[in-house]
């Protein structure tokens, strides 16, 4: 039997390639760019449930952030009623980035549907959802552990 992991991989490496050369100009890697279009998609979402939404780690989301900060297309403002978070918001800057981010990430995805039957796609999606369903198991049983 064939590896689904060998192709998530090619799938991944393949497309981080594409946003990279795509994205050169705005400074936004394909390490950043998921980060950018979730804030972009969920104003003032806090730096955690950024984290959680890409199924990455503490210090993951703390250098994308730091990166999307210094570069200027994100502000945090800290959130009233929990002093410990920030919420993130686009600046000027990064909602004038956002209309290229996002015309990018839609021109990839018709990429990745070009000549697959809608049926096939969405079979496709149930099956990735299960399989991030069982590695989300398998890693609260390891850390429950």
């Amino acid at each position: 039997m064939e590896s689904i992991g060998r192709y998530s991989a090619a799938i991944y490496r393949l497309s981080q390639s594409i946003f990279n050369h795509k994205l050169k100009e705005l400074g936004i890697s394909s390490g950043q760019y998921d980060f950018f279009l979730v804030i972009a998609r969920n104003e003032g979402i806090s730096q955690k449930e950024l984290g959680d939404r890409l199924y990455v780690e503490k210090s993951t989301t703390a250098k994308a952030v730091k990166h999307l900060l210094n570069k200027g297309y994100i502000h945090k403002k800290q959130i009233e009623n929990d002093k410990r978070y920030f919420a993130l918001y686009l600046t000027e800057k990064g909602i004038q980035a956002s209309v290229a981010v996002q015309a990018v990430f839609s021109e990839i995805l018709d990429i990745f549907s070009s000549n697959i039957p809608e049926e096939t796609i969405e079979q496709t999606i149930v099956v990735l959802k299960q399989v991030i369903g069982n590695l989300q198991e398998e890693k609260r049983k390891d850390i429950s552990e």
